[in-house]
C-alpha cells in the first residue's frame, strides 16, 4: 500500500515512476505463494489487485518486553521531567505522511500550561524541518529525542501520559501504524487520527482501546490532547493492554501464521497431487 500512499500524498508525482512501481508490485504479487497484510482494510485492497487470497497477520508486539509500569512519577524524573508534567509523546518514523507539524501547533496552543511537555522521538527526513518550525514558533515545551535503545524503550514509553498516532487524511486505510501495537502493549493512552469507516477507526472504537479524532483537524487535536491528559482513562488503558495480550502478542500472531501457512501448503499439495498422479500414469 506504500505506492498508493506515496501517490495520494503527492510524494511521487511522476506517472511513469508510479506505473513502473505498480507493474513491479503486480509481478511480485502474481509470483508469490502467500500474501499477507496487517489490517483488514489493507487486506481488502490487496485482495482486489492480487486476485488471490490475502491473509491477515497484524503487526505483533512482545508483551513480555513491553508492559505497563506504575511508578510514572519516578520515570518522569529519570528522563529529566517533573512528576507533575503532562508528557505528550510521539515516537516513530518522522516523515511527511504523519502530518507531524500538527504536534507543534498543538504545543503552541497549550504553551500557557507549563506542565504540558511534547516529546518527539525518532528519526526521518522530516525531523529537521520540524526542528526548524519549532524554533520559528519559539516553543520551549517541545523536546526532540533520538531513537531510544531497546533496553530503555519500555521505560521511555511508560513516561508518556498521552501517545500520539497521527496520519494525514488521505492516508486512509493505506497505512496501519505499526507503533500502535507497542503502545497498546504498555497500556498507553493512544490518541489516534483516523477516518470513520477505516479498519483502524473500527478496531479502536469497537474494543475501546484508544481515543479517536478526525485527521488534519487542528482544533480537535488541541482539545483532545488537553482532555486526554487531564481526564481519567484508566479503563481505556486497561483495555489496550488486554487487547495487546489477546490479539497482538508475538505468540498469538506466530501461532496463527504457522497454522495458516501450513493450511495453504496442504491445500497446494492437494491441488498438485492429481497432476502428479496423471504424470506417473
Amino acid at each position: 500500500m506504500q505506492i498508493e500512499a506515496a501517490r495520494d500524498l503527492k510524494m511521487i508525482k511522476s506517472q511513469a515512476v508510479l506505473n513502473f512501481l505498480f507493474g513491479l508490485e503486480s509481478f511480485i504479487l502474481s509470483h508469490s505463494d502467500v500474501v499477507s497484510s496487517v489490517s483488514e482494510g489493507m487486506v481488502r485492497k490487496i485482495r482486489k489487485k492480487a486476485k488471490k487470497e490475502v491473509y491477515l497477520f497484524a503487526n505483533w508486539t512482545d508483551c513480555k518486553h513491553f508492559y505497563p509500569m506504575h511508578n510514572k512519577s519516578r520515570l518522569k524524573e529519570k528522563f529529566g521531567f517533573s512528576p507533575s508534567d503532562k508528557i505528550i509523546l510521539y515516537a516513530g518514523a518522522i516523515g511527511e505522511k504523519q502530518g507531524l507539524e500538527a504536534i507543534l501547533y498543538a504545543a503552541e496552543y497549550l504553551k500557557v500550561h507549563e506542565e504540558f511537555k511534547f516529546l518527539i522521538c525518532g528519526s526521518g527526513p522530516y525531523k529537521h524541518k520540524l526542528s526548524l518550525l519549532s524554533e520559528k514558533l519559539g516553543l520551549n515545551n517541545v523536546v526532540f529525542f533520538p531513537l531510544q535503545p531497546l533496553e530503555h524503550f519500555n521505560l521511555f514509553l511508560n513516561v508518556a501520559d498521552v501517545h500520539l498516532i497521527l496520519q494525514k487524511a488521505n492516508a486512509s486505510d493505506l497505512v496501519m501504524p505499526s507503533k500502535l501495537t507497542t503502545i497498546l502493549g504498555v497500556g498507553g493512552l493512544a490518541l489516534i487520527t483516523a477516518h470513520k469507516g477505516t479498519s483502524l477507526f473500527t478496531c479502536i472504537e469497537q474494543h475501546n482501546i484508544g481515543l479517536l479524532i478526525e485527521p488534519e483537524n487542528q482544533q480537535a487535536l488541541n482539545e483532545a490532547i488537553w482532555k486526554a491528559a487531564v481526564e481519567n482513562y484508566d479503563k481505556v488503558k486497561e483495555n489496550a493492554r488486554n487487547y495487546a495480550k489477546e490479539h497482538l502478542s508475538i505468540e498469538k500472531i506466530m501461532e496463527r501464521y504457522v497454522n495458516e501457512v501450513l493450511k495453504h501448503q496442504d491445500k497446494a499439495s492437494l491441488e498438485r497431487e492429481p497432476l502428479l498422479s496423471a504424470g506417473a500414469a
